[in-house]
This record gives structure tokens, C-alpha cells and sequence, in this order.
């Protein structure tokens, strides 16, 4: 690890303090003391103590994400004592440094920026045009046609009321009412499906509720506003007017909905948010174990593979997300006295910056103590293609024949960072990259088809109707193939 063992003599101060900056968090001072010590020392030619003074200075670089410095500054410290025992750590770390270079993970994807009030408080626009116009009511049915009709109402009215008697009559009979849920596949197989169905219904009504206050439309908007042209057949960009009661419910840009009272939320802080600790827990959880080499082992799943994760991953990007950190107000979590980070990185503890704050709170009517905006549209709409606004979307959008935009090799087109452009692209990786790649072409193909079935459609009409149907696809494969795949139990494949 970036151990130095201190030399005895006039640069033991110099080192000692920089090495202690390090542990502070006072990168920049312990790089202005490093510099000149690690100059002077290489200039005497290779030796230990030019090692130690470049391998500090090669951290410091690291914790500020100056990744290209960090490298070379290892490299330095290699070249200075090629067969010190810290060597094997400056190669990893000089590894480590590279591949952050290369990958550019200091750069902000997306830019930095912050909810506000002004515009999370705004009433939704939906600009003229932005949506179809609704198709006209179809025309009268014919006589078999009206009896049919009747007759099916009829049936699924009673089936309905049927199913729905059953489950409540087994819910209550089995216990359900107040007893842990979790021993339903222990059930034969018809009674696991009751009890889910039970499980659902009651999730339904009692699980989520508003995060305002009572009596206040979502993002306190006015009651009484008028819908837009469009929003009764097809989704808005920031998923505003899916109620048109409620305008803003489930638009990007509100808070997150509650399963608890609101007067009972209290968040936890000071020493009891901290106990137990999460750098142990996480540890303890998350830690592979490593073979006689020392090589971290992976226990497989032998009927998942990681396209599960990437999936589950890229639903998540459609339907949360609390924005951006803050990097100046942080949670420091001490580390544990034998945990490798504090010899890697000379830190007693790792900071975790905290979740955005909700700026559109009113003072004296909330009774939550706090709450929590998404990012995203809360809905299952598609939004980490198509964007959670209406100028992601415009930009992500060819405007021919319907289509998002591709490079002519079919790849998803790069900004000017060279990252690609979508409509989510936070914690990118090539399984998202994939995934989006494949459902924005999906979305293209729809449009394809659509053209060819109704070739008077216009761009705008093809767009959103391919949008409506490429969500639907998402939708089953979470369904019906994504969650029996994860969890394989005969009365949930059937129940779903």
C-alpha cells in the first residue's frame, strides 16, 4: 500500500506534513509541499526517499481526479525504486490512475446542475404541436357489434367483481390482514397466486401517497387547469397530465411518493445514521472472497447471466433518480481501523455526498420533516430514451418519419464530450449503452412498421405512437420475462 518509511533527517518535517494534509483532505497544500521535496529529492537521483515524496504526490493527484498526474507521478516513483516494497501498490495504483484517465471519470455526465424552486413550482407546458392531435371518435357500431360489446362489458364487469371477491374472501380468511407476506411460495401453487393477488390489491390502496400536503395538488399546483390539446391519448416529455386533475403527478421534477405517514418521517443523523457502519456493512455484504492468489472470486447464479443487472438498471434509469449530488455537503464515514482504504488512500474516512434537498417545500404545512424530487418521470413511459424534458426530447429526435436519431453505423450519436446522447445518461456502462442502443433502433422499427401500415401519419403521430407501443414492449419483458428470470417460482410465473 502507499506506506513511506519517514528518512531521518532535514525533509522529515516537509514529509510528515504533506503526508498529514493527505490524511486532512488537504490535497492542494500537501501537493505545493510534495513538489518541491519530490523535485529536489529525483534530483539527487533515484532513491527511496524521491520514491515516497512521488508516490504521496501521485495520491494527492488521485484524490483530486487529476488522474493524468497521478499516473505519471507513480511512474516516477517506479522509476525512483523499481523494487520497493510499495512497488507492487504503485503499479496497481498507477493502473487504476490510467484506466480513470482514459475513461475520463472526472468529467460530469451530465453537466452539474440543481433543482429550482421557480422551475419545479411552474405549471407543465406542453408546446403547441408537441403532441398529435387526438384521433376523431370512431363511428357508430352495428347492431352484433353494440351486443357484443354489452356482452363482453358484462363479462369482464362480473369477472372482475368475481376475482376480486375471491382474493379479498382468501386474504382475509389466510391472515394476510396484519401478518408478514413473505412465505407465499411456501403455498401450493393456486393459493401462492391468491396471495399475491391479495398482496397486490392491498399495495394498490394502502402502499404509496402523496408527499404533500393535505389538500395540495402535486408541486402545489392550481386546481382547475386546463389540459392541452393531446394529453388524452399520448404522453407528454416530462410526464406531466396523466392525471388531468392533477397535472403534475408523476412529472419529472416532483417528490417521491411515501408508504409511511408523513408526520412519522424523522431521518436519522448524527452517530445513529452511522451504526451500524455502511463502509462495514458494505464490506461485509459486498466483498468478494479471493483464492490462494489472491484474486477475487465470483459466485455465479446458474440461471442469470449480467444482462439481468443491465436490465433492471435501465428500468431504474426510466423511473427514479434523485438528481445530483451535492460535493460540499457530505456524510463522512469513518473507516474501520483495518480497512485497506486507509493505507491506499491515507483516509480515515470516505465522504458520501448527500441526496439534493427538496427546494419547493412551504414552511408551517408540511408534515414530513423532509422530502426528496425525482429526477425522472415517475412513470413507466420510456424515459431514458425519450428524456424527462421537452428539449431532450426535441434534441434526441430526428423529425422524419418519427425516428430518434442514430449515426448511420447504428449507434447512438455522441456530444460533444463524446458521450452518447439519450434520454438518461448518468452511471453509463456498455450493458446500458446496449440496452438503450437496441430499444432506441426497437423505436425506429416500430416507426418502420407503423409507416407502412399508415402511411398519411406525419412525423409527430409516428413518434408518439411508437413511443406508446416501445413502452408496452418494455413493460412485458419486465413482466412476464425479466422477474420470472430472477426469480424462478412456478405460482409467480403464473401469476404475472
Amino acid at each position: 500500500m502507499n506506506m513511506i518509511v519517514m528518512p531521518n533527517n532535514a525533509t522529515d518535517a516537509t514529509m510528515l506534513g504533506a503526508a498529514q494534509a493527505l490524511r486532512e483532505g488537504d490535497f492542494e497544500r500537501s501537493i505545493a509541499m510534495l513538489e518541491r521535496q519530490a523535485l529536489g529529492s529525483l534530483d539527487a537521483g533515484p532513491c527511496a526517499s524521491a520514491a515516497d515524496a512521488l508516490s504521496l504526490l501521485a495520491l494527492a493527484h488521485f484524490q483530486l481526479q487529476q488522474y493524468a498526474e497521478a499516473e505519471r507521478h507513480y511512474g516516477l516513483a517506479l522509476q525512483a525504486a523499481p523494487t520497493a516494497p510499495q512497488a507492487a501498490d504503485w503499479r496497481a495504483m498507477r493502473a487504476i490512475a490510467q484506466g480513470n484517465a482514459t475513461a475520463e471519470v472526472h468529467v460530469h455526465v451530465p453537466d452539474l446542475s440543481y433543482f429550482g424552486r421557480a422551475t419545479l413550482l411552474a405549471p407543465p407546458v406542453v408546446p403547441a404541436g408537441a403532441l398529435p392531435v387526438p384521433p376523431p371518435p370512431a363511428g357508430p357500431l352495428g347492431r352484433l357489434r353494440r351486443i357484443r360489446r354489452w356482452v363482453g362489458e358484462v363479462l369482464g364487469a362480473v369477472g372482475t367483481f368475481v376475482v376480486a371477491l375471491v382474493t379479498q374472501v382468501y386474504g382475509h380468511l389466510a391472515g394476510y390482514r396484519n401478518a408478514v407476506w413473505t412465505n407465499w411460495y411456501h403455498r401450493p401453487q393456486f393459493k401462492a397466486i391468491l396471495t399475491l393477488a391479495y398482496m397486490r390489491e392491498q399495495l394498490n390502496a394502502r402502499n404509496l401517497g402523496t408527499s404533500y400536503p393535505p389538500g395540495r395538488l402535486v408541486a402545489f399546483q392550481k386546481p382547475g387547469q386546463t389540459p392541452p390539446a393531446g394529453v388524452t391519448h399520448f404522453r407528454t416529455a416530462d410526464g406531466s397530465w396523466n392525471d388531468l386533475a392533477n397535472p403534475k403527478a408523476g412529472a419529472a421534477g416532483t417528490r417521491f411518493l411515501r408508504n409511511v405517514d408523513l408526520a412519522a418521517i424523522r431521518p436519522e443523523v448524527g452517530e445513529q445514521l452511522l451504526t451500524p457502519n455502511p463502509r462495514e456493512i458494505s464490506r461485509q455484504l459486498l466483498s468478494r472472497p479471493v483464492d490462494a492468489q489472491g484474486t477475487p472470486e465470483m459466485q455465479e447464479v446458474p440461471f442469470l447471466n449480467l444482462l439481468s443487472a443491465s436490465w433492471i438498471q435501465f428500468m431504474n434509469n426510466d423511473w427514479i433518480n434523485h438528481g445530483e449530488i451535492y460535493f460540499t455537503d457530505t456524510i463522512a464515514v469513518p473507516l474501520p481501523e483495518d480497512d485497506p482504504a486507509r493505507l491506499r488512500y491515507w483516509q480515515t474516512k470516505m465522504f458520501v455526498g448527500r441526496s439534493q434537498r427538496d427546494p419547493t417545500r412551504s414552511d408551517g404545512v408540511e408534515a414530513a420533516v423532509q422530502s426528496t424530487i425525482n429526477e425522472v418521470t415517475h412513470w413507466w413511459d420510456g424515459s431514458q430514451l425519450y428524456g424527462s424534458d421537452q428539449a431532450t426530447q426535441d434534441l434526441l429526435r430526428s423529425h422524419v418519419s418519427g425516428k430518434l436519431r442514430l449515426q448511420a453505423d447504428g449507434r447512438l450519436p455522441l456530444d460533444a464530450k463524446g458521450v452518447e446522447e439519450t434520454g438518461f445518461k448518468r452511471n453509463w456502462w456498455v450493458g446500458i449503452a446496449m440496452l438503450t442502443t437496441l430499444f432506441v433502433r426497437e423505436h425506429n422499427a416500430i416507426c418502420d412498421e407503423l409507416h407502412a401500415a399508415y402511411p398519411d401519419w406525419d412525423d409527430q403521430r409516428l413518434f408518439n405512437v411508437a413511443r406508446l407501443i416501445n413502452a408496452a414492449v418494455m413493460a412485458k419483458i419486465h413482466t412476464l420475462e425479466w422477474t420470472p428470470s430472477i426469480l424462478p417460482n412456478p405460482a409467480l410465473d403464473a401469476a404475472l
